[in-house]
């Protein structure tokens, strides 16, 4: 949202006074025997007042101009915590659907977030570049003790449009991964509007590529990283985690490495991006911009092209899933009886819900691979996240030094 407005207030009467006393002095000396509010004093005065009251707007506007950043971050935080709270899909919260998301809120609720230490905020290493673009920045909270630790690496949501890597920090599982001796990395990657899919998830697999590379460096262990990420970061959580080593021998130092995973954890990731995935399992036939946009699409009709239907299906995790890939946990909205939805239901109302994610959970029980699912009416106990990080990460074997 980049838009300043000028607001025009009923100016008080001393203020007026005090214009046209101004407007007086800006005119000429009326010559004797001449009427005080000739024609053209009158004009030439109220060219004055006018100018003045001109002034008198732009600094309004200046001031309504220097609020727009705060606003414009307050929404990009309500997006971050609430990634439902963009009612079109569009990646974008408006102050509209901001409102509209806050009043459906129960009164007292409190917000999900981490117990965050003012110590555990800084980073250890600060906007670390992985990648030429300007995006292509992570940071590192380096779990304590001596050897080397495990890895989660988190992926902000937004649509794939919005989002920053400090979002970790107001999520449930980051203090107790650093507790448990879990270092967390954090990173921002290409929006659709800078490069179209596949940019977005070749980041992201980009960065655990990178994260492997330092391992000497940071004292970490190249053998036990997990992902995670919510929203669209859920989604290329999962895409990394199921999808083939992206490992170049032929590229630099970072590409020669692995992109394979020890686990996933991922929040309300939908494991396909396919318009007929989302007709099959939660009945809509609309969708919001965010999703075509993601492949350079400008309409749904030319996302429904051939060109952009290989680019959907690519992106899909659940094609990607085999019997070699890693064990997930994966929790969702809403419950398996609400679908389908609408065909025209807008986007908010199913873009996180369990429906997208049942395909992967009976995918992974046919190829007899451990998948953790939980949903509204089956919750995840509060600890049942790190307990599965645990089990996969600290108990897993090390690698050789």
């Amino acid at each position: 949202m980049n838009c300043t407005h000028t607001t025009v207030h009923r100016r008080p009467e001393a203020e007026i006074a005090a214009v046209s006393k101004a407007a007086d002095a800006a005119g000429k000396a009326v010559p004797a025997g001449r009427p005080r509010f000739c024609r053209r004093h009158h004009h030439g005065r109220a060219a004055a007042a006018l100018l003045l009251l001109m002034s008198f707007e732009t600094v309004d506007t200046v001031a309504a101009t220097a609020e727009v950043p705060d606003v414009e971050r307050k929404l990009q935080q309500r997006l971050e915590k609430f990634p439902e709270a963009d009612a079109n899909g569009d990646g974008v919260v408006t102050e509209q659907e901001a409102r509209a998301h806050q009043k459906k809120q129960k009164p007292g609720k409190a917000i999900e977030r981490g117990a965050t230490s003012s110590g555990e905020s800084t980073p250890t290493h600060a906007n670390v570049r992985y990648g030429p673009h300007e995006r292509n920045v992570l940071d590192g909270w380096r779990a304590p003790g001596d050897g080397p630790t495990p890895v989660l690496v988190f992926f902000h949501g937004g649509s794939f449009k919005a989002g920053d890597k400090s979002a970790v920090l107001a999520r449930p599982i980051f203090s107790p991964c650093l507790a448990a001796g879990i270092t967390v990395v954090s990173a921002n990657y290409r929006f659709s509007s800078d490069a179209p899919f596949p940019a977005p998830m070749r980041d992201g697999a980009r960065v655990v590529q990178f994260v492997r590379a330092k391992a000497r460096e940071w004292n970490i262990d190249p053998s036990r990283i997990a992902v995670s990420g919510t929203s669209a970061g859920a989604t290329m959580a999962l895409w990394i985690a199921l999808h083939d080593d992206l490992a170049d021998p032929s590229g630099d130092e970072i590409a020669r490495q692995s992109s394979r995973v020890t686990c996933a954890s991922p929040h309300r990731g939908t494991a396909g991006l396919e318009i007929e995935y989302f007709k099959q399992h939660a009945g809509v036939t609309r969708l919001g911009g965010a999703l075509f946009q993601l492949f350079g699409a400008q309409s749904q009709a030319e996302f429904e092209q051939p060109d952009k239907r290989a680019l959907a299906r690519e992106a899909s995790p659940l094609i990607h899933a085999t019997r070699d890939d890693p064990p997930l946990f994966l929790t969702y909205a809403g419950d398996p009886a609400e679908a389908p939805f609408k065909a025209d239901a807008a986007q908010s109302a199913w873009i996180h819900h369990v429906a997208l994610g049942l395909p992967l959970k009976s995918r992974y029980d046919a190829l007899g691979l451990g998948c953790e699912f939980y949903y509204q009416s089956k919750p995840a106990a509060t600890d049942a996240e790190i307990a599965f990080l645990k089990r996969h990460l600290l108990n897993a074997p090390r690698a050789e030094r």
